[in-house]
């Protein structure tokens, strides 16, 4: 596979993921026209370009950790990982406590 087309076939295989979507996440091409940008519901969660023959992922909150890998096939385990870990970490938040 040619590197111009990692990020595109990223996007493919996410989109026929239909957890994704499920699991209130959805897949689109970046606003540049390239790129793979995941949202969780409206809000941006964070997006995998194609540098130099690798993927790269900029997550929405910089003060986590990137990514660099060599593989859709990893871009996609690791865009899942991500995703679960996302629903793990919003299901364990306490509840709000009640006014009144």
């Amino acid at each position: 596979m040619k590197w111009a087309t990692l990020d595109r076939e990223l996007l493919q295989q996410l989109a026929d993921i239909p957890e994704v979507t499920l699991s209130g996440f959805s897949v689109r091409e970046g606003l540049a026209g390239t790129g793979v940008t995941i949202l969780k519901g409206r809000d941006y969660f964070g997006s995998w370009r194609t540098v130099d023959r690798q993927l790269v992922w900029v997550p929405s909150n910089l003060t986590e950790p990137g990514h660099i890998v060599e593989t859709v096939d990893e871009a996609l385990r690791q865009t899942l990982l991500m995703i679960l870990k996302s629903l793990e970490t919003s299901t364990r938040k306490p509840p709000r406590a009640l006014a009144g």
